[in-house]
């Protein structure tokens, strides 16, 4: 558009009547073609029209007839662009006969095929069928053999299609307009493939096949959504997307309510003359009236749908951590419960190295002391004293004879950790075993247990089970029940 203006300016300063002309033309084509502004591709027209006449260029004088035609027809001055394609198809059907150049004939060819299409629509627009018909066959005559006219076959293809549908002749409306979508398709045209999926709708509906005329009518809405464009023919499949959806499915209908008041706004800015006409059909403020009453009625419904939606969803999520929870859960049971069949689990038997090996091991203590110890420490560990409260470092250095630098040095090497953590491995280890084995302990509370292997607080135990055996002890009490079938 910033290129046609500045061309079109310069042509206004230093160019010919012609120039002028064609570039008024040529900012009506992307108006009306690419951005769908008819009213301003109107005026643009006229302007390059005001300018052709008395024009030698008589191609480029009914080149403007032929695109004001085209536009007049879409706002609906059906009259007015019947005369302008009449002249239009005399002039280039005249020109058929003389000898031109082969591309001078193709345009021509052409232009004349695409005044013969909009005849044929216009009449069908005027209820003229019979010449309606007559147009269209022959338009698909003159195309049928030749592949340089494709999408003018299709044309006249879609129009023996809408003819057929007004002749009560479903099935083989659908065979005509199903043969023209694939090339108005492939062609971009989306106006002209509304238009097919209208009919095709119609068909359907004629069938009282709901689902395919429903599908039909969403593809064009699908194109009013993409292209905000919407031809005033197609119009009323809304009401039949609105009629099916009633008291089905009120999101829809709304939906469908909405897009029509939409569509309703844009035919009446695009199309004032067709607007007119159809309100003698159709009354905007009844539909806007339709439209609050469904949304007053529904709206408790919705209200009460999304709290519905909205638990149920917190619930789905709520099971589905529950259920990993509980599945993380049960594998980290049985893994301890592996560890404890096949003897891997008492820290009671586990040395860090061989004492025979003083030699390699870089030590503090001599070997006899660690041997001292070390058979001090298994009395302490196989008669439980560890579950005694109160133990410190210094109290059970002080019970082994030893002082608790020693002491603390031997557990962390021959143990692998310090003091702490292998008072609570000893610990849990006991009350891990006892829950087990003797079935009693499964009905003790957390604090018993905790009272039961000397950790004074139950916090503490259960934080302390939970880092030794990788699962809680209210999990590993619920998991044991279970496997013995203890409720």
């Amino acid at each position: 558009m910033k290129y046609a203006d500045s061309a079109l300016t310069v042509s206004l300063q230093h160019g010919t009547q012609d120039d002028i002309s064609k570039e008024y033309l040529s900012k009506g084509i992307i108006y009306y073609f690419y951005q769908k502004k008819y009213k301003l591709a109107l005026n643009e027209y006229l302007n390059a029209y005001k300018y052709s006449k008395g024009s030698k260029d008589e191609y480029h004088r009914y080149k403007v007839l032929y695109h004001l035609g085209i536009v007049k027809s879409h706002l609906g001055y059906y009259d007015e662009a019947m005369n302008h394609f009449l002249d239009c198809a005399a002039f280039y059907r005249l020109r058929l006969n003389e000898n031109h150049h082969e591309n001078e004939r193709f345009n021509y060819e052409k232009a004349y095929l695409n005044c013969l299409h909009q005849l044929t629509v216009l009449n069908r627009y005027l209820n003229n069928f019979s010449k309606s018909d007559s147009l269209s066959m022959l338009g698909y005559r003159l195309t049928a053999d030749d592949s340089d006219f494709a999408l003018e076959k299709s044309y006249f293809l879609k129009c023996i299609g809408i003819s057929r549908y007004h002749k009560k002749d479903y099935a083989g409306a659908h065979t005509y307009l199903q043969k023209s979508l694939p090339t108005i398709l492939h062609r971009n045209d989306f106006a002209w493939a509304s238009v097919v999926y209208f009919y095709m709708g119609r068909t359907y509906e004629a069938q009282n096949n709901i689902e395919s005329a429903v599908r039909c009518y969403e593809k064009i809405d699908s194109i009013f959504n993409r292209h905000d464009f919407i031809l005033p023919e197609v119009y009323k499949s809304y009401h039949y997307l609105i009629d099916q959806y009633k008291n089905k499915d009120v999101n829809k209908q709304l939906y469908y309510t909405n897009q029509l008041l939409k569509a309703d706004s844009l035919i009446s800015k695009d199309f004032p003359y067709l607007s007119s006409k159809l309100h003698k059909d159709f009354d905007r403020r009844k539909l806007i009236d339709a439209k609050e009453e469904i949304e007053k009625s529904s709206g408790k419904k919705i209200v009460i749908a999304q709290i519905l939606i909205i638990s149920g969803s917190l619930l789905l999520v709520f099971f589905g951590v529950r259920h990993r929870k509980d599945q993380k859960i049960k594998k980290q049971y049985n893994l301890l419960q592996k560890r404890i069949a096949d003897g891997t689990y008492n820290i009671k038997d586990i040395l860090k190295e061989d004492l025979t090996e003083f030699s390699i091991r870089k030590t503090s203590l001599t070997p006899e002391m660690t041997i001292e110890i070390k058979e001090k420490l298994q009395k302490f560990e196989q008669e439980d004293q560890f579950i005694k409260k109160g133990l410190t470092q210094n109290s059970i250095a002080l019970k082994l004879g030893t002082n608790s630098h020693y002491l603390s040095v031997y557990i962390n090497e021959q143990k692998g950790m310090n003091f702490n953590k292998y008072m609570a491995e000893l610990r849990i280890n006991y009350i891990t075993n006892l829950l087990n084995t003797n079935t009693k302990y499964l009905n003790y509370t957390i604090e018993a247990l905790a009272e039961e292997c000397g950790i004074a607080a139950r916090q503490n135990f259960s934080n302390l089970f939970f880092d030794i055996n990788g699962i809680r002890p209210t999990d590993y009490i619920r998991n044991r029940k279970k496997e013995l079938g203890i409720s």
